[in-house]
């Protein structure tokens, strides 16, 4: 298997490549209204919480925000 640059050590078959070393809560990107990143951090909890309906919920607010839903994506690949 080959290395890709930011993939953890661990991922292979099965598991998830995201960005390595994400710690809980950073700030994101440059630019994202803090409102946006708090709604980002409630629909991390949603996931690990399994909460269906308030990650769809959530997701409305964030849905033409194309930063906001990548930096989402960091995240939760982080909570894994």
């Amino acid at each position: 298997m080959t290395a890709v640059p930011g993939t953890p050590a661990g991922a292979g078959p099965g598991k998830p490549a995201g960005p390595a070393d994400l710690g809980w809560a950073r700030a994101g990107p440059a630019g994202i209204d803090p409102s946006v990143r708090e709604t980002i951090e409630q629909i991390v909890q949603a996931v690990r919480d399994g909460n269906d309906a308030a990650i769809r919920t959530l997701l409305t607010d964030l849905a033409a925000d194309t930063a906001a839903l990548l930096y989402l994506r960091e995240r939760l690949y982080a909570t894994l």
